[in-house]
């Protein structure tokens, strides 16, 4: 009988399998990189999003906008659905996407299962967007390295 492996065990697996990931995307020439982030002022209240998108020779783009009222998951797909948007109109091909929501990060990772409650149509609209592109790597990172992106998602709402 083999025992099943610990909790431990398990995340520096995962945590080996996202370092080699980020190896492998990071090695193309072709890749753009993308922050994103979304704010609800209070919870659920005003809609600022923030996104930045850097090109392999250096393009930038920024978004921030106020995007309406809704809940800070909506804010986190709206403005994931932005960088996208803005992905596939400067024409990437290959995309690596950081944002610090773990339920629209794992959301849009998960196969073959229902989404998350209430964002069934935002997570519909970002799986449309990515299928455009040949490469998209969708990847969380702590709040304290999303500061750019977090920046334009409050300056959208009058918060920064």
């Amino acid at each position: 009988m083999t025992s099943s492996p610990t909790p431990r065990a398990l995340a520096q697996a995962r945590a080996a399998a996202e370092k080699l990931a980020r190896r492998a995307v990071a090695a193309s020439p072709l890749l753009w990189r993308g922050w994103f982030d979304g704010s609800a002022t209070p919870n659920p209240g005003r809609i600022g999003i923030g996104a930045v998108l850097v090109g392999p020779a250096g393009e930038r783009i920024e978004i921030s906008r106020r995007v309406g009222v809704g809940s800070s998951g909506d804010a986190e797909y709206l403005a994931l659905i932005a960088l996208l948007e803005a992905a596939v109109a400067a024409g990437a091909r290959e995309l690596a996407a950081y944002g610090d929501s773990q339920v629209v990060v794992q959301d849009v990772l998960i196969e073959g299962m229902p989404g998350a409650r209430g964002l069934e149509s935002y997570r519909a609209q970002a799986l449309g967007l990515m299928a455009r592109l040949d490469s998209v790597a969708v990847r969380w990172l702590p709040r304290h390295r999303n500061g750019a992106a977090d920046a334009l998602s409050q300056q959208a709402i009058g918060g920064a």
